[in-house]
């Protein structure tokens, strides 16, 4: 840690309280895997057999390009680094069509308590933010080439910690009072995510000129530490091969609320794809979310049932106030994000000649499974079921 790094409980009180992004630097100078060399790396994955998106770097639809619409190959990290290198024949008949001006691939979302021993997860340890009781096994993996993206979204659950390890990675955030703006949608249903309908790649290099928004764009290197606060919007691209490692954190207050909205989507979710065609369940489900067409609907609604009850319990705590991000203390080992420019809203045009003019089974899903709708719905019960 750096020589002037503030007291964690300093750190960790920013985070319960600011509500704007902030990057930390000097505050995981300990961190073997900050100084790993290429050789460190192939040492750790070894013979690992990875599985990595396939994805496209020339993808300028209108639409962003899902998960569920990639491919995935298996390969080892040296054929990984080889090929995006071109540094040597990859001898692996899965990556032999793939070229790295037209492809990326991403070793993404990776639980690292599934990938390493014990004695790489204390590698990682988030006690300098004031988390001492966090370590690899409460963290994320995320692995990708020059080109590896992830569509804008926001978590519903909890704060975000991102350490960059190696490379240069960009993040385009927004503030939540944007939502409205940025087309949010729950199909393709993940557990946790709002996405954005926006393609974003149609911006590379640029600030994503988007009515009514406020962008702010930040580009992470080695040693630099992200806090992305709740609901705030976010598109992760990589300027390069990097590696970066997450942990969420829980905010119990705001999270019940959340957790009764995700029990609701889950609900709906669940209960729709007994009813639709396998081509139609495999556009509105994420691949992670593939077993909720069998899941139990007895169990879900239990969960709400429990989420409802947990939120009613805890209504008389209060919630955290939030700080204004300008009494942030002017110290090098913090940097606000700030906004680079703002975008006026506009009058809202016509649907395009090429949308589709016919409303289909997903477009009644999204309606239903709107943040807003869900909002109301939640509103709804807390009235109807008054202590």
């Amino acid at each position: 840690m750096a020589s002037n790094s503030p007291d964690p409980s300093k750190i960790r009180r920013l985070i319960s309280h600011v509500r704007k992004p902030l990057v930390f630097r000097g505050l995981i100078e300990s961190w073997p895997m900050l100084k790993f060399s290429q050789n460190d790396w192939d040492n750790l994955f070894r013979q690992m057999v990875l599985e990595c998106r396939v994805g496209s770097r020339n993808s300028r639809g209108d639409q962003p390009q899902w998960e569920g619409e990639s491919d995935n190959i298996k390969c080892t990290y040296s054929e990984f680094i080889k090929w995006s290198e071109n540094s040597g024949d990859v001898c692996n008949p899965e990556m032999s069509s793939l070229e790295t001006d037209k492809h990326f691939l991403y070793y993404g979302y990776k639980y690292m308590k599934d990938i390493f021993d014990s004695e790489v997860l204390r590698m990682t340890e988030w006690k300098a933010f004031g988390y001492p009781e966090k370590n690899g096994a409460e963290s994320t993996f995320w692995m990708g080439t020059a080109g590896a993206h992830t569509p804008c979204h926001y978590d519903t659950y909890g704060c975000n910690l991102v350490a960059q390890l190696s490379g240069r990675k960009r993040w385009i955030l927004f503030p939540p009072e944007d939502t409205d703006f940025l087309k949010p949608t729950r199909v393709p249903y993940e557990e946790s995510s709002v996405y954005s309908r926006i393609n974003f790649e149609k911006w590379i290099g640029t600030i994503p000129n988007i009515s009514g928004t406020h962008p702010h764009v930040v580009d992470l290197v080695p040693g630099d530490v992200l806090f992305v606060p709740r609901h705030w919007w976010h598109h992760v691209r990589n300027e390069e091969l990097s590696i970066s490692i997450n942990t969420w954190l829980e905010l119990s207050n705001d999270d019940q609320e959340a957790r009764l909205h995700e029990s609701l989507v889950k609900f709906l979710v669940a209960h729709t794809c007994r009813n639709l065609q396998p081509n139609v369940v495999s556009e509105l489900l994420n691949p992670n979310e593939e077993d909720m067409t069998y899941a139990d609907l007895d169990e879900i609604q239990n969960f709400v049932h429990y989420s409802f009850k947990a939120l009613k319990d805890n209504e008389a705590d209060g919630r955290n106030v939030p700080e204004d991000v300008d009494a942030l203390p002017d110290e090098p080992w913090i940097l606000p994000v700030v906004c680079n420019e703002s975008f006026e809203p506009k009058v809202k045009k016509a649907r395009s000649a090429d949308a589709h003019s016919k409303i289909v089974v997903l477009d009644v899903v999204r309606a239903f499974c709107h943040p807003r709708v869900i909002e109301t719905v939640s509103q709804i019960l807390k009235n109807e079921f008054k202590t």
